[in-house]
């Protein structure tokens, strides 16, 4: 399980859909959904953009194609670095 904190309000971020509620307490139900959901904003975020080129130049994130799918592939450590940069978050893996 993912926990990701804001760092400000001291709390937990629910996402959903790429979005965040900080009215309610809510965790990550898993490493992949966070990751999943994760990659999700930011390419959300590249509207008309290329991903891969808009996460490089605005979050420094590597964003590769996975060769078996037709999609972006984004690394847990690049997602962790997402949320703590950008979203003033800090971010935990619970066992």
């Amino acid at each position: 399980m993912v926990v990701a904190v804001n760092n400000t309000t001291e709390k937990l971020f629910k996402f959903k859909n790429g979005k965040y509620n900080l009215k309610e307490k809510a965790v990550w139900k898993s490493k992949t959904a966070f990751i999943e959901d994760t990659l999700e904003v930011i390419i959300r975020e590249s509207a008309h953009l290329e991903a891969s080129v808009f996460a490089k130049c605005y979050y420094d994130i590597n964003l590769k194609r996975s060769e078996m799918e037709d999609r972006y592939v984004l690394s847990y450590d690049d997602a962790v670095r997402y949320w703590k940069n950008y979203c003033d978050a800090r971010v935990y893996q619970i066992a």
